[in-house]
């Protein structure tokens, strides 16, 4: 792709104000995961639209919205999340690889491809209050098992926490502890799940895009809730 595609971040204030915050500095970019850090800083990963891995970068803007290039995937960057120690933990999709950045910037590998089946890909990424990674996958949809969100304690230990999912992208806690999940839905209208505490899971809300697929939600956030 070529052109101009410059990707930006907005602002919404608690009463619904909406202001720009901030545009990247690159072109031919698509944004995709953000996350804040407890000093108020923004993460934005994307990739290059132009790059045949399609490569990425995470930004940094401070909260006055000044960029700095913090760090950088081989492959396709999607969901960003921040640990209780302040360790960023990035979802590289297409290498599937998650990567995890200490507070100065050094990259190292958290979970690689042996922690994957060769269609699960990871994308969204949350932390429950014991630390636990909670991921969202997709490539599966529509093969028995179906998408799947998968739970990786702090030493790396992986299980299985939900199954027969439908592309889950956008995982977020809400201060109570339960688990909202995104799915996007690549053939109906998307939906958001929610899991409770107990592990059950209901419909939070439905129909949410088009009947063809393809434009449910795929990022969530909860205002003024709980950071690990």
């Amino acid at each position: 792709m070529t052109g101009n595609l410059q990707p930006g971040i907005l602002k919404v204030s608690a009463s619904g104000v909406q202001t720009p915050f901030a545009t990247l500095s690159v072109v031919n970019f698509s944004a995709e995961g953000l996350a804040i850090d407890r000093a108020g800083n923004v993460f934005v990963v994307a990739f290059d639209l132009t790059s045949p891995a399609a490569a990425s970068t995470i930004f940094k803007f401070t909260p006055n919205g000044a960029e700095s290039t913090f760090g950088s995937l081989p492959g396709q960057g999607f969901g960003l999340a921040f640990d209780a120690a302040g360790n960023l933990f990035a979802a590289d999709a297409s290498d599937q690889t998650i990567f995890k950045f200490t507070p100065a910037g050094a990259q190292s590998v958290f979970v690689g491809p042996a922690a994957f089946t060769s269609v699960q890909f990871p994308v969204g990424l949350a932390f429950d209050r014991l630390g636990n990674l909670f991921v969202t996958t997709e490539g599966n949809e529509g093969n028995p098992g179906g998408d799947a969100i998968l739970v990786f304690a702090p030493d790396g230990t992986e299980s299985t926490f939900a199954t027969d999912l439908s592309d889950p992208r956008g995982i977020a806690f809400d201060p109570s502890g339960d688990l909202l999940v995104a799915e996007l839905k690549a053939s109906a209208q998307g939906d958001i799940l929610k899991f409770s505490t107990n592990g059950s899971q209901t419909v939070f809300a439905s129909g949410i895009g088009q009947p063809q697929g393809n434009r449910g939600p795929e990022f969530l956030a909860f205002r003024g809730g709980p950071m690990p």
